[in-house]
């Protein structure tokens, strides 16, 4: 595998769980989109977790290495790369720790600020932007341990551009929708495919306050009349759209919510 995104990063996870891998080979791949970063991120904490780390050959490609690197990648198994990032290659926003909801205000004043030093935003795509932000990183405190029963979380978020899109992705290990929304009444025992279905198609929150929910219904749509791409996926269950269609699936399990946007440059000109 060569690049690791949005699109290819299960085909990873299930690699190492039917064949039960202890060693991670990356050396061939040559491109790493947030999402999957966040992801690979996850992994590895999961698996230290349960006592069983992952071995990691990194990148061979000294550029990759160093934007993995320069976005907060704990990458200690091999030298600093000697070569430097050209401009506008680097991170536009390293790994972010969301721990709490006080936290988020600065947390979205640090992602904006980045955005906006690199681009001129028009005042509507900023305040959308930021109103998604919000709404993203509030998600994790919200819900990622709603039950209390989820000692670290880890909740984290990147962003990143390319020449034609800005890449948002925020991801936990917590734990998860189905579980989230299992606590109100009349909706337990949902699988992670049936709780993606009602989050969009119903507008479910785990919250049953007037007003409350459909946040992420909201945000897709959003999304969708940009002509981005939006991915959400939590335990064995995947709902992803692109310019080209979109359905939910069934992925390989990893614990948490995932979630990653991918929209057009031009809507921030």
């Amino acid at each position: 595998m060569d690049q690791l995104t949005i699109e290819t990063i299960d085909q990873l996870l299930e690699a190492i769980a039917v064949d039960d891998l202890g060693h991670l080979d990356l050396k061939s791949v040559r491109f790493v989109d947030p999402y999957a970063l966040l992801l690979l991120y996850l992994l590895l904490l999961e698996r230290e977790d349960q006592g069983c780390p992952l071995r990691v050959s990194w990148p061979q490609i000294p550029r990759i290495r160093q934007w993995m690197q320069a976005m907060g990648m704990p990458m200690t198994r091999f030298p600093q790369a000697s070569s430097k990032l050209a401009d506008g290659e680097g991170p536009l926003q390293p790994i972010t720790e969301i721990e709490n909801e006080a936290a988020i205000g600065r947390v979205v004043d640090g992602f904006h600020q980045r955005l906006a030093t690199r681009y001129p935003l028009t005042e509507a795509s900023r305040r959308a932007l930021v109103a998604v932000m919000i709404e993203l990183f509030q998600n994790i405190p919200h819900h990622s341990n709603a039950t209390g029963g989820s000692l670290a979380p880890h909740g984290i978020a990147a962003m990143q551009d390319d020449k034609d899109s800005i890449f948002l992705a925020v991801a936990d290990k917590g734990i998860g929708l189905a579980s989230s929304l299992g606590l109100r009444d009349g909706y337990e025992g949902l699988s992670d495919a049936g709780a993606l279905d009602v989050v969009f198609h119903q507008g479910a929150s785990r919250f049953d306050d007037p007003g409350r929910g459909g946040e992420l219904r909201r945000i897709s749509e959003l999304v969708r009349s940009w002509n981005g791409a939006f991915a959400l996926r939590s335990g064995r269950a995947l709902y992803y759209f692109d310019a080209h269609g979109g359905n939910v699936v069934d992925v390989p399990h990893f614990p948490g919510v995932q979630l990653g946007l991918r929209l057009p440059r031009n809507r921030f000109a």
